[in-house]
């Protein structure tokens, strides 16, 4: 079982998962996307914000979108538990993209095999392809 390094799990999933798995919750979520969570926050060496919920803040469905929730795609990545949406402390998502792609082979970004364009935070994913880093249009 692989539990990220930067992230606890109440950063990857909603309070009503939370509340009813706690630490257990960790088994719903793919170790592949827990991986690039890690890289993503080694590489940049700054704070990683993916859901904020547990200190009161408004995102509680960036990593882990179960039934419950109402937002996103009904075939999200977010609903296999193989995406996150976060913002890197001080780095805009477009910045963060350009710089994913740059340099992808990099051994931290190994685990991104999607990211989403045009969007104010940045979405990586996980999912099960061919391509080294596709990239996807909302």
């Amino acid at each position: 079982m692989y539990k990220c390094k930067h992230f606890k799990i109440y950063e990857l999933v909603d309070p009503v998962t939370y509340k009813r798995f706690g630490d257990e919750a960790w088994m719903f979520l793919n170790p592949l996307i827990l991986m690039a969570a890690d890289g993503i926050r080694e590489y940049f060496g700054v704070p990683v914000t993916i859901n904020n919920w547990h200190w009161g803040g408004e995102f509680q469905w960036s990593g882990l979108r179960t039934v419950f929730c109402t937002i996103g795609g009904k075939w999200s990545q977010h609903r296999f538990a193989n995406a996150i949406d976060c913002d890197i402390k001080d780095i805009p998502a477009e910045e963060a993209r350009q710089r994913i792609l740059a340099n992808q082979n990099h051994p931290l970004l190994q685990h991104i095999t999607c990211i989403e364009a045009s969007t104010n935070w940045l979405h990586i994913d996980s999912r099960n392809i061919k391509d080294r880093i596709r990239i996807v249009y909302p």
